[in-house]
């Protein structure tokens, strides 16, 4: 049976946002993540599995050979709503009802920008609030490039602010109650930001919840100019590989 205490909490996020940190963070309030995370080599996403494999299920069924990691472009995100009224739903609308039974939880997923509006038929939205989080475009810049995702700054800038957009278009078209943050304002002004996220869902983080989760240092931007130097000699050395794609090409991956 659904707990109420709290509402429910679904992440919409362009990526490299620190959302493993905030996830975390509610998870420290009780918030239940799933029975499996994805895990990455070096840290733990936070990410119910299952979402993520469901999400993965509707882009192929959808939009075979979709990455949305390449590029953003608003009509796809429209057509993957529009396409699903085509499909059977009930595996989805199946983990719906077992997330239901841990609530209050917490969804995410980048590939949510591109699957809430399918989500959002199975779900009752009265119970669920919504966390937007965003990024430095610099500092979203270096981070992709030193984990080797090798894109340019504009690019950087134009996905992450189209997907943003996206994500509060959404939000506000249906007037569902949501937080915008970034993981800089969780690391420079942390007690602003926990008081923000409190306020959004009735929970009472504190200082010491977000030590336990946050390994970067508070006070400080998470990368500096060392880092921005890094990436930016990452990004020198491969861009020859983007095969003249041009300033704004989209990323790939290198090892």
């Amino acid at each position: 049976m659904q707990n109420l205490t709290h509402p429910n909490i679904i992440v919409l996020t362009h990526g490299w946002t620190g959302s493993s940190v905030f996830s975390a963070l509610f998870g420290q309030a009780g918030y239940w993540l799933g029975s499996e995370t994805v895990l990455k080599p070096d840290y733990n996403t936070f990410e119910n599995a299952d979402l993520v494999g469901l999400n993965r299920q509707l882009f192929e069924a959808l939009m075979p050979n979709f990455d949305h990691g390449q590029r953003f472009d608003y009509e796809e995100v429209m057509q993957i709503e529009s396409r699903a009224a085509a499909l059977d739903l009930s595996p989805w609308r199946e983990f719906a009802a077992r997330c239901n039974e841990h609530s209050p939880w917490l969804w995410k997923d980048p590939r949510l920008t591109w699957s809430i509006r399918v989500w959002a038929q199975l779900l009752e939205l009265r119970n669920t609030a919504f966390l937007v989080l965003t990024r430095d475009d610099t500092q979203a810049w270096i981070s992709t490039n030193i984990r080797r995702y090798i894109q340019s700054h504009r690019f950087t800038r134009e996905y992450n602010q189209a997907t943003t957009q996206s994500n509060l278009r959404f939000l506000q078209d249906r007037g569902l109650p949501y937080v915008e943050a970034s993981f800089e304002d969780l690391l420079l002004a942390p007690e602003k930001t926990l008081e923000k996220l409190n306020g959004l869902v009735g929970t009472t983080l504190t200082m010491e919840h977000l030590r336990k989760v946050c390994q970067e240092p508070l006070g400080r931007k998470s990368r500096d100019w060392k880092d921005f130097i890094v990436a930016s000699l990452i990004y020198a050395k491969n861009y020859g590989e983007r095969n003249g794609r041009g300033r704004g090409a989209p990323p790939h991956k290198i090892a």
